[in-house]
């Protein structure tokens, strides 16, 4: 089950939010018991289902030319080099502990965090903050903000499905 939830006070990335920005948070009932957050962010972002690869490629295509980083699709690692300090693609894992994996982006327009936050033996938070720096990424964000929240459960769903959490 997934649900979209208030932003989690206990997250790390709580408080790094400037004058202009956007946060969400969903929170994933897994199946799975002694999961931690690594296992968890793994299993949701080193499997990114085709057709979110492929909007993410298209992406890339479009926003190369506004000023965004056009980096390729990839948001993990193999489970094994999940660590602080390596990069996944376009986000550099900045924090890995048993509760909680924080990944970070930081370009011109905007910097982004992703959380996966234990909430509970079951309860998992998946949290974005993006704090919006130029008018650019102001309208940008217009833009991608529904997509984002249909991408986001659509990702947790599909490591619920096959039965990755």
């Amino acid at each position: 089950m997934v649900s979209e939830i208030d932003f989690p006070v206990e997250t790390k990335i709580n408080g790094k939010e400037l004058n202009s920005y956007y946060r969400d948070s969903f929170k994933v009932q897994v199946n799975k018991v002694d999961l931690e957050a690594k296992n968890v962010y793994h299993s949701i972002f080193g499997f990114l289902p085709k057709p979110i690869q492929l909007a993410l490629s298209l992406r890339n295509s479009i926003v190369k030319y506004i000023g965004f980083s056009a980096s390729n699709t990839e948001m993990s690692l193999p489970l094994e080099d999940i660590e602080s300090g390596k990069k996944a693609g376009f986000l550099i894992i900045e924090s890995v502990e048993p509760d909680e994996v924080v990944c970070g982006a930081y370009e011109p327009n905007m910097d982004m965090w992703l959380s996966v936050l234990k909430l509970s033996e079951r309860d998992f938070a998946v949290s974005t903050l993006v704090n919006l720096k130029t008018k650019t990424s102001k309208i940008y964000m217009v833009f991608i903000k529904p997509f984002h929240k249909l991408v986001a459960k659509y990702c947790i769903k599909q490591a619920l499905k096959a039965g990755r959490i």
